[in-house]
């Protein structure tokens, strides 16, 4: 049975050409085309589908909103010129199976279109590529979080100090404490935060100000 699709672009020149390459295929039905949501929803209660290819840039609205409710009768597959992680991670999570940049090749767009009709999530390798070291980034800040959390008010007001270039006897200094002391301190900081060395620890701490920011280190 042919997968029945419908392509919801308003890029008429760009909606032409892809609804032209799916109309070429013999297991592919193009039973519509829409340039709008409401265009969209009024060719789907006419003639239905198995597959909508989305774009996410509509003139009645941004369509990343409508995928949850069109989600619930039909595949959606994302069609966009934009792939930032953070959008593709919401497209997907509002309901979409599959998420394909305009400009690939137009073999690719049929591959995930099949691949989206038979249940499975349809996205091109470089985007996966992108989207899990996104995620393990996210996963990275959310380890550092966690790890500066963990450090007593103390040890952060140290590991601060750190970050704007302070010695162990300056720190002392300035907190009234002893060099041993702030020593004591900074191992344990280095241990926790997982750096080799001061320099690093710099760095980490530079880069996630704003975690000690949160953590009422200013």
């Amino acid at each position: 049975m042919a997968i029945r699709i419908i392509v919801c672009d308003d890029h008429p020149v760009f909606r032409a050409g892809l609804a032209a390459a799916l109309a070429d295929e013999p297991d592919i039905d193009l039973v519509g085309q829409a340039g709008s949501l409401a265009d969209l929803r009024r060719v789907l209660g006419r003639v239905g589908a198995d597959v909508v290819l989305l774009d996410v840039e509509l003139p009645d609205g941004p369509a990343i909103g409508a995928i949850a409710q069109l989600a619930a009768d039909v595949t959606v597959v994302v069609i966009s010129a934009h792939d930032h992680p953070d959008l593709v991670r919401r497209a997907l999570r509002e309901g979409a199976l599959g998420y394909i940049r305009k400009d690939v090749d137009p073999d690719e767009v049929l591959r995930l279109v099949r691949r989206a009709a038979a249940g499975r999530t349809a996205i091109s390798g470089d985007m996966a590529l992108r989207l899990a070291d996104s995620l393990r980034h996210r996963r990275d800040g959310a380890a550092v979080e966690e790890a500066i959390a963990s450090l007593s008010p103390r040890q952060r007001e140290i590991v601060a100090l750190i970050a704007e270039g302070r010695t162990n006897r300056e720190i002392a200094a300035r907190l009234f404490l002893s060099e041993g002391t702030v020593k004591n301190h900074v191992t344990r900081a280095l241990e926790v935060l997982g750096a080799g060395d001061r320099t690093k620890l710099a760095v980490l701490v530079v880069r996630h100000q704003m975690l000690l920011d949160r953590h009422g280190v200013e």
